[in-house]
């Protein structure tokens, strides 16, 4: 009965990372990163020895798949030399568009393009497995499940465990560990939650690379080994090699483009684990200051860290020489100025005010 099996989930292959600020040639490196840690996942399960690959959802976007990202998916899972079972998520349901409906895929891989959970044995093990049909499915998979009572029953669903929802997280095809007793599972093996944990009755690996900044927890495959008892073991491993990490800039102060670059540069040298730190700038900068970020990335950055910026900083006017203005604006400043008293307090909320009205000025 004896199985060892390597479990994943919610790689996301083809993410826009739009939400995450990054565009361009940094969405791109992103989502090679993505592919690469595919083949990492299908190398790991050669060097483990393991009898069979899962998948508990999220492996591409629908919204977003390419051909060629499919055709490299249906590739590097055919060479893995070992069984695939993969149960569709919410991201890439079995839509009738789906490369899962469209594709001609490997004979080693088994997709459960159905709603229903439905068996598929490897050895004396038996995974049941259902799969995302729509993109919001939200009914509870386990409410109607006639109990199992004989064998060793494996769970493997794109699901939300509700004893530990992350806050923000959607709940999809939600469940307890309780349910996944009271069912007849040894364990269940999902996809969902994109930090990893692991219980006595639900493993989630979480995503094998952090999608946004605020995935902080481990990136990994699961290592599951059921023994000849029937008993089940899990090792997580992390597979991740890229992290994300923030910093905030302050540019108040700042007169020119080296103070900027070297701010810059001391954030990324201060926090190594991060190969995307992701800075915000914010503050007041004089007109002199010009910034563009692209530039101040590409200058900045280095290889091992990748700099990606959020201009959020403004600009500080000058009220003497916007009052001496012949026009609205330069109106609107004498009139603010004239009418503010002689406190300290009055003359810094009139400042204040000038400021924000001369950045409407701008937009």
């Amino acid at each position: 009965m004896a199985l060892r099996l390597l479990h994943f989930a919610d790689l996301h292959l083809d993410r826009s990372f739009a939400s995450e600020r990054l565009s361009g040639t940094a969405a791109s490196r992103r989502r090679e990163d993505l592919r690469a840690a595919l083949s990492r996942i299908v190398q790991r399960a050669r060097d483990e020895s393991v009898d069979l690959i899962t998948c508990a959802g999220d492996l591409f976007e629908h919204d977003q798949v390419t051909r060629d990202t499919a055709n490299f998916t249906a590739q590097t899972l055919g060479e893995a030399g070992r069984p695939v079972l993969i149960a569709p998520g919410h991201t890439d349901p079995a839509l009738p568009g789906s490369p899962y409906r469209y594709m001609r895929w490997p004979s080693n891989v088994a997709i459960a393009g159905h709603e229903g959970l439905r068996p598929y044995q490897f050895g004396g093990v038996v995974i049941w497995a259902a799969g995302f049909m729509r993109p919001g499915a939200i009914e509870a998979p386990l409410r109607d499940f006639a109990r199992l009572e004989q064998g060793v029953n494996l769970l493997l669903l794109h699901a939300s465990d509700m004893s530990s929802l992350p806050e923000g997280t959607l709940p999809l095809k939600p469940l307890t560990p309780e349910q996944v007793r009271e069912a007849g599972f040894r364990h269940g093996l999902l996809g969902h939650y994109h930090d990893a944990r692991s219980g006595e009755l639900i493993t989630y690996p979480g995503s094998p690379e952090p999608l946004r900044g605020a995935d902080a927890g481990g990136h990994c495959t699961a290592l599951v080994t059921i023994d000849d008892e029937g008993t089940v073991s899990v090792r997580l491993d992390e597979v991740a090699e890229c992290h994300f990490a923030r910093q905030t800039i302050d540019v108040t102060g700042m007169t020119g483009a080296e103070q900027l670059c070297d701010a810059l540069r001391a954030a990324r040298d201060g926090d190594r684990r991060g190969s995307v730190i992701l800075v915000t700038l914010i503050g007041r900068r004089p007109p002199s200051l010009q910034i563009d970020t692209r530039r101040l990335a590409d200058e900045c950055g280095d290889g091992i860290a990748r700099l990606e910026i959020e201009n959020r900083s403004q600009l500080s006017h000058d009220l003497e020489a916007v009052g001496q203005e012949f026009t609205s604006r330069g109106e609107m400043v004498r009139k603010l100025v004239e009418r503010q008293s002689d406190s300290a307090e009055d003359r810094e909320a009139v400042g204040r005010a000038l400021q924000l009205a001369l950045d409407a000025f701008e937009q």
